[in-house]
């Protein structure tokens, strides 16, 4: 089967099925060609022709899409690496290095860091301290409180006492982490959760472009939950890979707000409010937290997209900034080498604003939509 990239749009869905329980799905749809139903299929194409697939992994869906030789074996080895990725990161896996060390909160019980674990834990204290707190790993609790954390009970009735907030708060913080010389870790305290899901599914992009890349797979594009990262064209006539930015306001299906190009081994991320949330007496609670505060974000800011030199940076930075709000956010991202963003603003009764970086308004192009770009949506954290 062969099957040209203009005909190929990727949409994204998260769908929230009422306030009082927080589920969601997320798929994603291949539309205006037949997609294997059954999962991952070789498929032989013309060299100049890409190949794509889908498939479950890390609780939500990746896509490969690569035009070369041996695109198979292009997707055993994305396969791999997300797999290797999840098997240590996962959070909702007790025997994941990240569940051993939930599991042994509190006790006198050191785990070992995997590489994957050691360099997300690295990274991620990172993000914390230049962010002032806005990024934390730790920040499950926080949304178990509030009945956002995936494999949680269900989702709470209401807004959580400031008991509730506060005793989750204090479970957030960085430096009940112990780090130990020979390569341990602990979490002190019980009902501490290490928690990566917003920087691991860009992380895992990354893993798996680098391989890519290394096996001489040179025109790629993986996609993780709407991270992005993308290198060479997706046909000769393209100049890049053109991907869509979603209207806050609109359905997937309808015009997108714009699209930009991407190439070169850079990568992008979306966050926004707009799919995850709740209302309780007449407000709206985003699942997007600040750990400085406790509470879901305010309603000021509705999307935020990054274009990074990776994916990981993309996935980590879109919450950053999406907690910090646009002026700090535009701030902080200003330190950040070769980063740019469009913010998305609340005007009040449906309307907003927006706002570019210099170097994200010179690969944005504002709609009507092009039928060869790729949805990005918000990522789930």
């Amino acid at each position: 089967m062969s099957f040209s990239h203009e005909k190929l749009i990727v949409y994204q869905r998260i769908l929230v099925f009422n306030s009082k329980v927080s589920l969601w799905l997320l798929s994603l749809t291949l539309i205006s060609i037949q997609f294997f139903a059954s999962g991952c299929k070789k498929q032989d194409v013309p060299l100049n022709e890409a190949a794509a697939w889908q498939w479950p992994v890390m609780g939500t869906l990746a896509s490969l899409t690569v035009r070369g030789d041996a695109p198979d074996t292009a997707l055993m080895l994305a396969k791999a690496a997300l797999e290797e990725v999840n098997a240590q990161l996962s959070v909702f896996n007790p025997a994941s290095n990240v569940g051993q060390l939930n599991v042994a909160a509190g006790m006198d019980v050191a785990i070992r860091l995997h590489p994957h674990t050691q360099h997300m834990l690295d990274v991620s204290i990172q993000y914390c301290r230049d962010s002032g707190g806005a990024f934390s790993p730790l920040v499950g609790p926080l949304m178990e409180a509030w009945g956002f954390f995936r494999g949680g009970e269900g989702r709470a009735i209401g807004v959580p006492s400031a008991e509730v907030i506060a005793d989750a708060q204090r479970l957030c913080d960085l430096s009940r982490v112990e780090r130990r010389d020979d390569g341990t870790a602990r979490l002190l305290d019980v009902g501490m959760k290490l928690d990566f899901g917003a920087i691991a599914k860009g992380y895992g992009v990354d893993v798996a472009f680098e391989r890519l890349l290394a096996a001489n797979y040179t025109n790629v594009l993986v996609n993780l939950g709407g991270n992005m990262r993308a290198q060479g064209v997706p046909s000769p006539e393209r100049k890049a890979w053109r991907i869509a930015i979603r209207d806050p306001r609109l359905t997937l299906a309808d015009q997108p707000l714009g699209t930009v190009l991407l190439g070169e081994g850079r990568a992008i991320a979306t966050s926004g409010s707009y799919e995850q949330y709740f209302e309780w007496e007449g407000k709206r609670y985003s699942h997007i937290m600040d750990p400085r505060t406790g509470f879901p974000v305010s309603d000021e800011v509705l999307q935020v997209t990054i274009l990074a030199p990776t994916a990981m940076a993309a996935d980590a930075l879109s919450t950053t900034c999406f907690v910090l709000g646009a002026e700090a956010g535009m701030k902080y991202l200003a330190r950040q080498p070769g980063c740019e963003a469009l913010f998305v603003v609340s005007g009040g009764k449906g309307s907003f604003s927006v706002s570019m970086t210099e170097g994200f308004k010179a690969v944005f192009e504002a709609s009507p939509p092009h039928t060869g770009a790729q949805k990005n949506d918000c990522k789930t954290d």
